[in-house]
């Protein structure tokens, strides 16, 4: 009888090195394909958050969910008892048209701080609250909403986003807002709030309901730290890259309801 040939160190080595590559191939594939299968997820939760919105603006005389009331108790996505709780969506102006604590929640998103406990609760999706749920003018005049007729361009104004914010240390966490670019009324710059989690992707609802997916245009800093005292460093523009922050636009064309 003959002797069985086995495999050779150098042929083994070969195989190893072979499967290595192919994994290394497949492996990216499998996590965008499981990142496209969230971003629908996402895109589902949106589209029935901005029907809600829709259902009230129709139930309160056209106009839209205020984004925030003046005690700050109360976000256009629930409610809290006292300022260093989470929100609950029980309660909140737009939860019965929901009914559903899932919806506020982004499969892609899990904040890496949960210092701030006064933004806990928002789920990862953030509303125009300059010119949608609010006006561009000072306090407490910017807590006036909108009425459907005041936004001449409903398909082409910005209602919600993925949304997240950068604290001093550079960790995310929940923010209820999507920022435009600049705070019209101070004629200043803001910082980012609109999350490009989805392979560089944000999901993003119009004023009119339809949906769809946008990439980074632009992104900038303030130039300061709001989470932090005076003796800290703001982050920079490559920073915020890096934690996926920016502006669907370089101007507030796209959220401003003129």
């Amino acid at each position: 009888m003959g002797r069985t040939r086995g495999f050779t160190l150098i042929e083994l080595l070969v195989v190893i090195a072979i499967i290595g590559i192919l994994t290394a191939m497949i492996f990216p594939v499998f996590a965008r394909a499981r990142e496209s299968a969230r971003r629908a997820v996402c895109m589902s939760n949106l589209k029935q958050l901005s029907l809600a919105i829709m259902m009230y603006v129709e139930d309160n005389n056209s106009q839209f969910v205020p984004a925030q009331s003046e005690d700050n108790l109360v976000r256009w996505h629930g409610r809290r008892e006292s300022l260093d709780q989470p929100f609950r969506p029980e309660g909140g102006p737009l939860w019965e048209y929901f009914k559903s604590e899932e919806l506020k929640a982004c499969p892609s998103f899990s904040p890496t701080s949960e210092e701030y406990g006064y933004e806990q609760g928002t789920g990862g999706y953030g509303y125009n609250a300059q010119y949608v749920g609010g006006s561009p003018a000072g306090w407490p005049a910017m807590l006036r909403p909108a009425r459907e007729f005041e936004i001449q361009d409903l398909a082409g104004t910005v209602m919600l986003t993925d949304s997240a914010f950068l604290d001093c240390e550079g960790k995310l966490f929940e923010y209820s807002f999507c920022e435009a670019p600049y705070y019209q009324f101070w004629n200043s710059p803001a910082d980012p709030s609109t999350h490009f989690r989805h392979n560089g992707l944000t999901n993003v609802a119009f004023c009119d309901g339809h949906a769809r997916a946008m990439p980074m245009v632009y992104t900038h800093s303030s130039g300061w730290c709001w989470t932090g005292g005076d003796d800290v460093v703001a982050y920079t523009e490559d920073d915020l890259r890096e934690a996926r922050l920016g502006f669907l636009g370089e101007d507030n064309e796209l959220y401003d309801r003129r």
